[in-house]
């Protein structure tokens, strides 16, 4: 029979009474004459009451009596491991629920609690063993399934994690995190309208949740959805100051596809006003802020301002500025380490992108090419997974730390641990968690790459390092990081595999017409390429291939901007064929079937020009101002066929024209394009002057 006393301390803290539990269940737990059990009940209840009021060192306390009350009693020791975990004392957290499975292997609540456990202290591998493990035991343990499902997502296990996710909303519908879990992967696969959906019932349920709302914004913003994603931005920082990302995004949002010129230009002004406001208010609000929280609260990129392709150098240099202040508000300490006389240079690489893609086929020689006599590398991987190029690199590697999910907080001390004289980033730009990082001072150098290729603005940030020929002259002065120029391509890429002619029909392609190839994402095509764009299929009668963008309403805005251009002209909307995104074999294939590639302006092809020239595609091409659009221009200036290099628009008109109508040239151009792509490929020069820019201090 329950003790009296007990069960009131129970029924206090179930209608939230705990300062009368607490009284409740110390009547029992100070009570001498009580069996050992008894007492013990009563400790745990007590433990859980003072926790819920703040008091986590007295809660902590109780359940350490608990246990020794009753030392082999499972439910005493996952007890203690959940007061140990509120009282910030981790290590003796999985301690205690250890304690606890050992005592009885079939507790699965022990079992993902020291999943949790292990995971704050990031052992990441045991926490996914422990939730796995949980689950294993009761199948029905919907909060389980949750745990499995984050352990899995952070494993770059996307498939699993969903699978997971839906098993624990199927048990209980409840389960929120599952939910996030599930939109989150629907976001990352571009699935917006589910995931907005997802983002949206999970508010319904919690509409105070500012972490939910900001991500709800960003997915909001992805499909250009403005209005509602700067609302929702703005919602989710007054519901949270702390939140300083939702800030950001209520600031700086900036649209993927815009209708105009002039909304460029009103997208900039706008941007200028939300440095403004950010300069006067974040790093107020970061001071009151714990350091740690304030590094993790600055991610965030500027991705999409370098697309419109204007000068950003001051833009930049403000962000960046601002974020220093932000940091310094918030103290965040950092510390640089020298370099001891005779060792060798120590660099540490950082990047969310060392896996197969265009940053990682980009800059794997980076790190594969360095003399190891000379240099000690360290690679943090702020992603996970292994294919292939990810294990050339842990192999070359003399440390290689998969971060997963960590935050900037966690990644940052194992960093500096390794003591790096040079700390690398290939790209800067492309993801927030690598950008926070980019903000502090970890060593004595630190440079950024052209994986991003547009200046960072971070004061941190000593030199940017560019392909030189892709360069204009006096370039210096659009960045804020001193400019060092790598010969070739900066990098040694290796020649992409030339995809084989395939009949066109079978691809579902005319036959019938010049195909030009048109690749490039939605957000990278400005709209000065409309009206060239349909210049040439009216000059031609070919056609053009593109892709869709990443939700239907990107694709439909960039076609009802492109669609005006095609009637000012009198080309047919039918001349346009859109297909949907593939994957790279099928994209080589569609490349390969075409006759050329159309190159796009404000910033031209990289990946898509070099996989151009290896399926030895003529690529027209208009370099612009920045290094950004003229990539496409330097490439072929390289393998010898400046000719598809334009002087102005008219020139580009001619060019295309000339590669639609005479089949002959094409064909020599071609051919050529075949020969002189060694002269771009598997060049060991770059890396050679890169590991002398490492060297140089």
């Amino acid at each position: 029979m329950t003790d009296p006393r007990l069960a009131a301390a129970e029924r206090a803290l179930d209608t939230g009474d705990a300062t009368a539990a607490v009284a409740k269940a110390g009547a029992v737990a100070d009570d001498a004459r009580a069996s050992p059990g008894l007492r013990a009940a009563a400790l745990r209840l007590r433990a859980e009451a003072r926790a819920l009021l703040g008091d986590f060192r007295s809660a902590l306390d109780d359940a350490t009596l608990s246990a020794e009350l009753v030392p082999a009693d499972a439910r005493a020791w996952n007890a203690l491991g959940i007061a140990a975990a509120d009282a910030g004392d981790a290590t003796r957290a999985v301690d205690a629920f250890r304690r606890a499975t050992t005592l009885d292997p079939r507790y699965a609540r022990a079992w993902s609690n020291l999943g949790n456990a292990l995971r704050e202290t990031g052992h990441r591998g045991g926490s996914r063993e422990a939730f796995e493990r949980a689950v294993e035991i009761d199948a029905r343990y919907a909060f389980g399934w949750t745990h499995v499902a984050i352990a899995r997502r952070d494993d770059g296990d996307e498939a699993g994690a969903a699978t997971a996710a839906k098993r624990a909303l199927a048990l209980d519908a409840r389960q929120r995190t599952a939910r996030l879990v599930l939109a989150g992967i629907d976001r990352r696969a571009g699935r917006l309208d589910p995931a907005i959906e997802g983002y949206r019932v999970a508010l319904d349920a919690q509409p105070g949740d500012a972490r939910s709302r900001f991500l709800f914004a960003g997915a909001l913003a992805e499909r250009d959805d403005l209005d509602h994603a700067r609302t929702a931005y703005a919602r989710a920082a007054q519901d949270d100051p702390a939140l300083l990302r939702a800030s950001l995004g209520a600031a700086l949002t900036l649209p993927m596809v815009v209708p105009d010129a002039d909304a460029v230009a009103r997208s900039r002004e706008a941007y200028a006003i939300g440095l403004d406001k950010l300069a006067s208010e974040l790093p107020a609000r970061a001071a009151a802020m714990p350091p740690a929280r304030v590094l993790d609260e600055i991610r965030w990129t500027n991705f999409l301002l370098a697309y419109q392709g204007e000068d950003d150098r001051a833009l930049q240099t403000k962000y960046g500025d601002i974020i220093a202040a932000t940091l310094r508000s918030g103290r965040v300490p950092s510390r640089v380490a020298a370099k001891a006389q005779g060792e060798r240079v120590r660099v540490a690489f950082v990047s969310a992108f060392f896996r197969d893609g265009t940053a990682g086929r980009y800059f794997e020689s980076w790190i594969t090419g360095l003399p190891r006599e000379r240099f000690d590398v360290g690679i943090h991987f702020l992603g996970s997974g292994n294919d292939a190029l990810t294990a050339r690199l842990r192999a070359r590697a003399d440390r290689f730390i998969e971060h997963g999910a960590e935050l900037p907080s966690a990644v940052a001390p194992q960093i500096e641990a390794g003591a790096p004289d040079v700390v690398v980033y290939p790209e800067l730009g492309m993801d927030a968690t690598t950008f926070a990082l980019a903000a502090l001072r970890m060593a004595p150098r630190q440079l950024a790459g052209w994986g991003h290729p547009v200046t960072s603005g971070l004061p941190t940030i000593d030199a940017m390092l560019t392909a030189g020929a892709m360069e204009p002259e006096g370039a210096e002065v659009h960045y804020r990081e001193r400019l060092i120029r790598l010969p070739g391509l900066g990098t040694r890429y290796a020649r992409p595999a030339r995809a084989a002619r395939v009949d066109r029909g079978s691809l579902g392609l005319p036959a019938d017409a010049p195909l030009f190839f048109f690749p490039q994402s939605l957000f990278k095509l400005h709209p000065d390429n409309d009206a060239l764009v349909a210049e040439v299929l009216a000059a031609t009668g070919a056609r053009l291939v593109a892709f869709e963008g990443r939700h239907p309403r990107l694709t439909r805005a960039w076609r009802a901007r492109l669609d005006r251009a095609l009637e000012a002209r009198g080309v047919p909307r039918d001349r346009v064929i859109v297909r949907p995104q593939v994957g790279h074999d099928d994209y080589l294939a569609l490349c390969a079937a075409c006759d050329a590639m159309l190159d796009s302006v404000r910033w031209s092809g990289g990946n898509t020009s070099l996989d151009a020239i290896a399926c030895a595609l003529p690529v027209v091409t208009l370099p612009g101002a920045y290094m950004r659009a003229r990539q496409s221009a330097a490439m072929l200036a390289q393998i010898g066929v400046p000719e598809l290099v334009a002087r102005d628009a008219a020139d580009y008109v001619a060019i295309a024209m000339r590669l639609a109508s005479d089949r002959e040239w094409r064909d020599d151009v071609s051919a050529r394009i075949d020969r002189g792509a060694g002269q771009l490929f598997d060049d060991p020069a770059p890396v050679e002057a890169f590991a002398a820019a490492l060297e140089a201090g």
